[in-house]
């Protein structure tokens, strides 16, 4: 039989907002390479990117993207890549905010389908209580070699795929970055410096009987200066009089293997070492030019990880995944801090060797047509502190149509702390009194209702609840640990006497891109509550409210489809930031920024609006295409305010950060 016509299109039958990773039932979703690149606001980065999801928010800072996940600190997000825990993978990571950072490792032109899950967890993921991102580096063109050089604002991007040997299908992909800012600043009349540069590579061999083997790599290193101003009569305040000298460092590598093993089930086993470090020196300068040291910060963290996980599927309604991950952990902490302006500098942490975390988990599935069973159970235990933690995990789906689905999760999940806590010891101590520290944990509980309106649309409502305990508090204090941004002074002993209470309810309104256009709207209305060391319940510091989110996006075809336009707009609107209110008289006396901490996170500003606008062509030729982009954050130089003491009127003043951040880059791709 002989067919003509015009052509046939073959449309895939697959679920958008469906995850990459089967066995996460709740709060879950996918993202693609195509979403980090198209999102206005994302300047092609996956953590600026998910901050438009449900129950997801910033810290409001544009040179930081930090995510508070329905309340929770932004450390409590685990980063995994390729089925590997890494550190923090973002360039200046944990500077401003712990679990932050400026942009991530991750360049756009390396990531494949990818997972942002946002409570009751699947059992394979442990060491969070926030959130997950579970990245994915996709493998090269085992076909043909494809090269892709841009240049923006931001950095240098040169990118390489191709096959090794096509008749093998092994292939490699590479992408370089350096900052553009690196190349420009020592060019202007200006004593500051900001550097980083990356590199992230993937190397996919097959081998016999259906086995795999991949090669994969990220890396990255930071370098920032600081000058003081040369005359003190310019210095306004305290960061015009501040020297300043930073090196940070990231890096994580493995090997992985894939075995298929009989006709139902198949192996994986990974090798990997990762590492960060932190080199961190600032001085005070007096006006006759006399230095005095007030931050000194070494941080080194190594970890060589060994991982296997065991998929089976016993038939086809019942099928379990299982594994065990070792990590041994080699550290060198050493931190010297002042405790306010003007006070000596003395050695808050230090402590050096190893320990080791181990993880374990189960979960199986039983797929009875509408009804979707999940039960798990994670174990993990912290040689360091001697805890454990077992942790059962559970999900329920129930399709009730083919267009709606009911869905319900439960888990517990523990977090261990950053290493420098557990090494808090004064200057006169022999001993740590944080190195038995217990894991702070959290029950997680969601339900959620989701209604595909049409191939392209859906609707998603989802509520969940939290109770955090054990929670690290200082005893007979305010203070908890769920309310930790970054404090590299902070040498407080704690104990797990805290706890914390997270509710909300969350609803997407998505089309996904067809016919030229997508849209996604948001909506988060929640609640984060905390109980210090002396038995309070209050509101916390990231206690917004509430989170609402506009995306949509338009492209045109032009030239007869040589040319594509693209326009890409956001306005967000979150609840404004809590914070304590200003002791004055304390401040005037140290001369510096004092919160009163009797009264904390009482205080919040006022909500208002953010647009983030892209606009990209990209152009086909013959034998290359281009595309020019236009990423502008903050469109409308919405202000971010905050404290800062005036050393000229000696007052505490209130300002607004309003920076407008536009980013133009032209890429060819050939």
């Amino acid at each position: 039989v002989v067919l003509t016509g015009e052509g046939i299109v073959v449309v895939p039958e697959a679920e958008k907002d469906r995850p990459v990773n089967e066995m996460a039932a709740v709060s879950a979703r996918a993202f693609t390479v195509e979403e980090t690149r198209r999102y206005a606001g994302g300047v092609d980065d996956p953590a600026r990117m998910a901050s438009a999801f449900a129950g997801v928010t910033t810290t409001g800072d544009i040179g930081d993207n930090a995510l508070i996940i329905r309340g929770n600190a932004p450390k409590g997000v685990l980063w995994r890549l390729e089925g590997v825990e890494i550190p923090n993978p973002n360039h200046f990571a944990g500077l401003n905010v712990a679990g932050g950072g400026g942009v991530t490792i991750f360049s756009g032109q390396m990531l494949d389908d990818s997972d942002f899950i946002t409570g009751a967890f699947p059992a394979e993921y442990g060491n969070a209580v926030a959130g997950v991102f579970d990245m994915h580096l996709r493998s090269g063109n085992s076909v043909r070699r494809e090269h892709t050089l841009q240049l923006g604002l931001l950095g240098i991007d040169v990118a390489s795929e191709g096959p090794f040997s096509s008749a093998r299908g092994s292939s490699y992909i590479f992408n370089y970055r350096y900052s553009t800012l690196g190349l420009l600043m020592p060019l202007l009349p200006i004593n500051d410096l900001t550097t980083y540069q990356d590199l992230s590579f993937k190397l996919a061999f097959p081998a016999r009987r259906g086995g795999r083997f991949e090669l994969w790599g990220i890396g990255g290193l930071d370098r920032q200066r600081q000058q003081e101003l040369e005359d003190p009569g310019d210095w306004e305040y305290d960061q015009d009089r501040t020297r300043m000298r930073l090196a940070l460092g990231m890096g994580a590598t493995g090997i992985t293997y894939r075995q298929i093993v009989g006709e139902r089930s198949y192996l994986t086993f990974s090798a990997a070492a990762t590492g960060s470090g932190t080199n961190f020196r600032d001085w005070e300068v007096a006006t006759d030019s006399s230095v005095v040291p007030v931050t000194n910060i070494r941080n080194r963290n190594a970890r060589a990880i060994g991982a296997a996980t065991l998929n089976h599927k016993f038939s086809p309604a019942l099928h379990s995944r299982t594994g065990v991950a070792v990590q041994s952990i080699h550290y060198d902490v050493d931190v010297s801090a002042a405790a306010f302006q003007g006070a000596p500098s003395i050695r808050v942490a230090r402590g050096n060797g190893s320990s080791e975390l181990v993880r374990a988990f189960t979960h199986g599935r039983w797929d009875a047509g509408r009804t979707t069973v999940d039960v798990g159970l994670h174990t993990l235990y912290f040689r360091l502190s001697d805890d454990w933690s077992i942790e059962p995990r559970a999900a329920l789906s129930l399709r009730v149509s083919d267009r709606v689905r009911l869905s319900t999760g439960y888990g517990l999940h523990s977090q261990v702390e950053d290493l420098r806590i557990y090494f808090i010891r004064a200057e006169e101590e022999t001993t740590s009194p944080n190195s038995r520290l217990r894991l702070a944990k959290a029950h997680h509980g969601v339900a959620g209702l989701d209604v595909r309106i049409s191939d392209v649309a859906r609707v998603k409502l989802e509520g969940y609840y939290q109770h955090h305990f054990d929670v690290p508090v200082i005893p007979d204090s305010s203070y908890s640990l769920l309310n930790f941004s970054q404090d590299y002074a902070f040498d407080a002993a704690l104990v797990n006497d805290g706890a914390g209470q997270n509710y909300g309810v969350e609803l997407t309104l998505e089309r996904f891109m067809r016919d030229g256009y997508y849209f996604l709207v948001t909506g988060s209305a929640f609640r984060a509550r905390y109980r210090g060391g002396d038995g309070v319940w209050r509101d916390g510091r990231y206690d917004r409210r509430f989170a609402l989110n506009l995306l949509f996006g338009k492209e045109f075809y032009l030239n007869g489809g040589a040319g594509v336009l693209g326009i890409n707009g956001r306005v967000t609107m979150n609840g404004g930031l809590r914070y304590s209110p200003v002791d004055e008289v304390v401040s005037a006396q140290r001369r510096e920024v004092v919160y009163n901490e009797g009264l904390p996170f009482t205080e919040q500003t006022a909500a208002q609006p953010v647009a983030d606008m892209t606009v990209t062509y990209r152009k086909n030729h013959n034998r290359f295409a281009s595309v020019w982009a236009l990423q502008v954050k903050n469109l409308f130089a919405s202000g971010w305010p905050y404290h800062d003491y005036n050393l000229l009127t000696t007052r505490v003043e209130s300002l607004r950060d309003r920076v407008v951040l536009p980013v133009l880059s032209y890429k060819i791709e050939f």
